[in-house]
């Protein structure tokens, strides 16, 4: 969309980021930080899509804040490709990038192994998932992917500090933005997928219960390959056929 429309601008980037951005600040912490968060989890869940138009002087003013932290937001977010620069349109959210997509699945999975085991082969008390697990099954029933992905990012981070190793999670979610996208899309476009992926996690909490590595280690590759492998066919599928 050009820059040219200062109104629909304000209008995409304050309907889209669907937030009280006034209000969501926490002003002892830092900006640049939460506004990155903020930015990356609106095009995660779509709320942002793919060439929408990102104003730096409109999210300044939303957000109530300089432009210096929103500057560092930008620069965080196109290093993670998630936005890019184009002549005569400013500032555009990027298309999902399938090399990223494939990068944060294999950091993810070569991490989580790690956890699983770790876990697996320590005394680890487990009821800490349990509200977590409560809350996936609820996501399951009202059929929410949205809600889903909130709660299973939850679920791998609970499991990276069961492990002590919170850093983990931390690396992972610094790769993993455009799988995450690639999975929005995904589970939007079927509903079984969350189903499969909860059954994926119960089981999973049940050889972690049994103190079974070798089986948790199989299970955590196989939930994080089913992901990659629906991505790879959903992506095989969106590609125009030759003539």
């Amino acid at each position: 969309m050009p820059a040219d429309h200062p109104e629909k601008e304000s209008e995409s980037v304050r309907t889209l980021l669907d937030i009280d951005l006034d209000k969501t600040l926490d002003r002892s912490r830092p900006l640049g930080t939460q506004i990155y968060e903020q930015i990356r989890l609106a095009i995660i869940l779509e709320k942002l899509k793919p060439n929408d138009p990102i104003s730096e002087t409109e999210l300044s003013t939303a957000f109530g804040v300089s432009r210096t932290p929103v500057r560092e937001a930008y620069q965080r977010l196109i290093e993670d490709g998630l936005l890019r620069s184009k002549a005569k349109a400013g500032t555009l959210v990027a298309p999902i990038d399938d090399a990223r997509v494939r990068e944060g699945i294999i950091v993810r999975r070569a991490l989580e192994r790690e956890v699983v085991k770790i876990i697996a082969t320590t005394d680890v008390n487990l009821r800490a998932l349990d509200s977590n697990i409560a809350l996936q099954s609820v996501a399951v029933s009202h059929n929410d992917h949205i809600e889903f992905f909130r709660q299973d990012e939850n679920f791998h981070a609970a499991l990276a500090d069961l492990a002590m190793l919170p850093s983990a999670w931390r690396l992972a979610h610094s790769v993993k933005s455009h799988t995450d996208r690639a999975r929005i899309m995904l589970t939007g476009n079927l509903p079984n997928r969350i189903n499969v992926a909860f059954n994926e996690h119960l089981a999973l909490v049940d050889a972690l219960k049994a103190q079974d590595a070798e089986l948790a280690q199989a299970l955590i590759s196989k939930h994080i390959n089913s992901a990659f492998e629906a991505v790879n066919a959903d992506i095989e599928h969106a590609k125009p056929t030759e003539k």
